[in-house]
């Protein structure tokens, strides 16, 4: 198909600004169409700054028939909302992460979109970019020997007060944000489902949303990933893998600039002594990645239904896994993920 998917943005965030328009316009197979805003001047404003032919509401941007696709960047708050009224007006979905505050919201989410037949993609959009890649080879050439602890950091220092992650009613909270990246990290790398999960998060009483918290999900073969997610904390954004012979860290692992080459850092003991291998990875924009294979199963559904399904029930685990560290932190206990319902 030579047609070019009508994307429309969903709301004027940030995020939508420094990478995401750009990233659609630079696709071949993609046009953005339609900008979208609570505040119809803002819509306009957004339209001129980029090159954007129409706008308006929310409302309106679902009510145009042109649009084939609607990439959502709100506060997770608003996300069950529009991405459900998106689904039964027949657009595709690429949303940002977390697709919803839990996973029942998430499940009747998936599933509008399976019975109107709407492609839904959650932005994880490091899960595309190389570096990841190369360290799931390394583990598989068998560099570390057997992997069997994955720890995740992911925090940065305090914002301004009226950021929307620090505001209940928009779904703030450093585990639908920050932590989500880790959980999300640690099943792709271990390359598995974990079967139960202790949890604490630490809600702050001026915001009402979990402003800190941590985690120790527990995988099939005695394999674990320790994570941690700060709102008010030293800049932290890696991971490691640490195997029987080896170690890996990365660096700078979810949220990557799209000039930044990153650096990957292999570690073994040879001769009783500590040996660093520096592994150069090249600079990638990952939101590009992902919007193209977006466009590209938006396009050739049809053909893609396997691949569809696969992802819908990634989301799924994704959500089930969030919602299991909630109960484990409220209830003060272990949790076995099946408990997620």
């Amino acid at each position: 198909m030579d047609r070019k998917l009508k994307i429309g943005i969903l709301g004027c965030a940030n995020i939508a600004r420094k990478y995401a328009i750009k990233s659609f316009q630079s696709q071949q197979n993609a046009e953005v169409a339609f900008i979208g805003s609570r505040d119809a001047a803002k819509a306009k404003t957004w339209a001129q700054d980029f090159g954007i032919k129409s706008f308006g509401t929310y409302d309106d941007l679902l009510d145009d028939k042109s649009i084939d696709a609607v990439y959502v960047p709100l506060p997770i708050g608003l996300h069950e909302e529009w991405l459900i009224k998106a689904a039964k007006a027949g657009k595709h979905i690429i949303s940002e992460k977390s697709l919803t505050e839990s996973f029942a919201a998430t499940k009747e989410v998936v599933d509008i979109c399976e019975k109107k037949n709407v492609v839904l993609y959650e932005n994880f959009m490091c899960d595309y970019h190389p570096q990841h890649a190369k360290v799931l080879e390394l583990i598989k050439n068998g560099e570390v020997g057997e992997p069997t602890i994955f720890r995740g950091f992911f925090g940065f220092p305090l914002m301004k007060e009226d950021n929307f992650r620090y505001n209940k009613e928009l779904g703030g909270g450093s585990l639908n944000d920050a932590g989500a990246y880790t959980v999300f990290m640690a099943r792709k790398i271990i390359g598995e489902e974990p079967v139960s999960v202790s949890a604490n998060l630490h809600t702050d009483p001026k915001f009402n949303v979990d402003m800190r918290g941590s985690a120790i999900l527990e995988f099939a073969g005695g394999k674990s990933a320790l994570i941690a997610f700060d709102f008010n904390a030293l800049y932290q954004n890696n991971y490691s893998v640490w195997g029987s012979k080896g170690m890996i860290n990365v660096k700078r692992a979810y949220s990557i600039p799209p000039e930044l080459k990153p650096e990957i850092e292999l570690i073994k003991n040879e001769n009783m002594k500590e040996v660093v291998s520096q592994i150069d990875i090249p600079a990638s924009n990952h939101f590009d990645l992902i919007f193209s294979d977006f466009c590209d199963t938006v396009l050739n559904k049809e053909k893609r239904k396997e691949k569809i399904e696969s992802i819908y029930e990634k989301i799924l685990n994704q959500a089930r896994v969030l919602e299991a560290i909630r109960i484990s932190a409220r209830e003060n206990r272990k949790v076995q993920i099946s408990e997620a319902k």
